[in-house]
């Protein structure tokens, strides 16, 4: 199964049509064997188009020829890895593969590719170790901050190259903002320890808070932000994401993970030790004048009793 995989993905990642102007030169899918995939050289330079407004050349060979190609036209390429650039990897038998750099944080970076069987490309993330991989290797970046100036009709040329540059003669393109950090995040009337590069929150609320309203301000204005203007609480746990999503589209979720209390039952308050007592000494107390009221009534009946027997016997 993984041979039958690597096979499909070599046959995607290569091959090229005619460039036209601005518009993607690699074949919208191709069929293997019945199989249909998006080509991973299709997926990137649509990704490169579609973020940063920048039609690359159409000739750069298959994925694996792509970095000495893009060297060779005059782009930076390293091995440090970039958002918004374009990491390239050999193997594949030969063909290798390329993949569009989202973003870059703790020794991972997150990719969007192609070439995987079936038509959707799919994100995901990935060590950007030089090498490291089970038959993919990476070999480097390709760095997109500056694009270098291709002569008129040269084979590089590409009449699309930069659909966001505002003089056509300049090197370096105005790139589309990647900032999707917000600049604040709070619940109304609760505090928040809101810190940017920090994506879940913790907090608990007790059972009297039904509905919460959460502000959020992003930190560039070009910035969407994805919320609804009030939340309802059901008793429990409650996740609520806020989205922030930056003009070259990509995004940062912050998760709040929101308890509310369970309501607290009516309590009926115990005696004390004290007042048990003193109800036991009531209770005592009350017996014994019972039973002494009732001694001395039976003891003067007795004596009545006693006296009219004894003048009786008298007569």
């Amino acid at each position: 199964m993984k041979k039958v995989f690597i096979v499909f993905l070599v046959l995607f990642c290569f091959g090229t049509l005619p460039v036209s102007a601005a518009t993607n030169p690699y074949p919208n899918t191709q069929t293997i064997n019945g199989a249909k995939s998006v080509p991973c050289t299709r997926v990137v330079w649509q990704e490169v188009y579609d973020r940063l407004g920048i039609a690359l050349p159409g000739d750069w060979g298959n994925a694996i020829d792509w970095l000495t190609s893009a060297k060779n036209a005059g782009y930076q390429v390293g091995e440090a890895p970039k958002e918004n650039s374009i990491a390239v990897y050999s193997g594949f038998y030969g063909y290798g593969h390329v993949a569009y750099v989202l973003d870059v944080l703790d020794g991972y970076m997150r990719i969007m590719e192609g070439g995987v069987v079936g038509t959707e490309k799919r994100d995901r993330t990935t060590s950007y170790e030089i090498g490291s991989g089970d038959g993919i290797y990476l070999t480097g970046f390709i760095y997109l901050d500056e694009i270098p100036k291709q002569p008129s009709g040269s084979a590089n040329s590409n009449s699309g190259t930069n659909s966001n540059t505002s003089n056509s003669s300049s090197n370096t393109i105005t790139k589309k903002d990647g900032n999707s950090y917000l600049k604040s995040l709070e619940i109304e009337g609760v505090p928040i320890s809101f810190q940017k590069d920090t994506f879940t929150y913790t907090v608990t609320l007790p059972y009297e808070t039904e509905n919460i309203v959460i502000k959020a301000e992003a930190e560039e204005s070009t910035s969407t932000i994805q919320k609804e203007d009030s939340y309802s609480l059901n008793v429990g746990e409650n996740v609520i994401s806020i989205k922030c999503i930056a003009e070259d589209q990509s995004m940062s979720e912050y998760v709040l993970y929101i308890t509310r209390e369970e309501p607290k039952e009516e309590t009926i308050e115990e005696p004390s030790i004290k007042d048990k007592e003193s109800k036991e000494e009531r209770k005592i107390n009350s017996l014994v004048w019972i039973l002494g009221i009732s001694f001395v009534s039976f003891l003067i009946i007795g004596i009545i009793i006693f006296l009219c027997i004894k003048r009786k016997r008298k007569k």
